[in-house]
């Protein structure tokens, strides 16, 4: 995986200006941000801080790259929100489980709001997994966990968000609101 873009960076890649940087990155940047805050000014804020301080460290022997923009925008969010956001799983076997087949047919924003109305901790591993496609080792890097915790905190995830799905499902005025 030489070449993919998560371990492209400016360093790593002299023939890539700080600007082709940013332009393969900001999208990555900008949905984790989102994420995170859940607002589009913060998210904003964050990145264009981000990304000014890789800007900054391009000139050292540091390496920025995709990784290190995500785990600083962590960093930066739970500098300014200090809670812990520890997971409370809902242990509730009854509710039934979406099928594959069945996601096809359902409507993206209606996923997001979902994913968006997740526990923080729950919501970023969703995230990074599945928009960044980010495997435990990174995600636990970016999310200061260990990879262990990640892959746990994933099928947990996975679990809760097929059951919200599947309660959207049958609660067609859920969707739509």
């Amino acid at each position: 995986m030489e070449g993919s873009p998560a371990k492209q960076s400016a360093r790593s890649y002299p023939h890539l200006g700080f600007n082709d940087f940013v332009e393969q990155n900001f999208t990555s940047a900008y949905r984790f941000a989102f994420c995170l805050s859940l607002a589009h000014d913060r998210a904003a804020r964050i990145v264009e801080a981000a990304f000014h301080e890789a800007k900054a460290l391009q000139e050292t022997e540091a390496t920025v790259d995709k990784i290190w923009v995500l785990e600083r925008l962590h960093q930066k969010w739970r500098a300014c929100h200090p809670a812990r956001f520890d997971p409370e799983v809902e242990q509730n076997s009854d509710r039934p489980s979406i099928r594959v087949g069945d996601a096809a047919g359902m409507e993206c924003d209606a996923v997001l709001k979902i994913l968006h109305s997740m526990n923080p901790a729950y919501r970023l591993v969703l995230s990074l997994f599945y928009f960044e496609q980010l495997g435990a080792n990174a995600i636990g890097r970016i999310l200061e966990l260990p990879p262990a915790t990640v892959v746990s905190r994933l099928a947990e995830a996975k679990v809760l968000l097929r059951q919200l799905l599947e309660q959207t499902r049958h609660t067609p005025s859920a969707a739509s609101a």
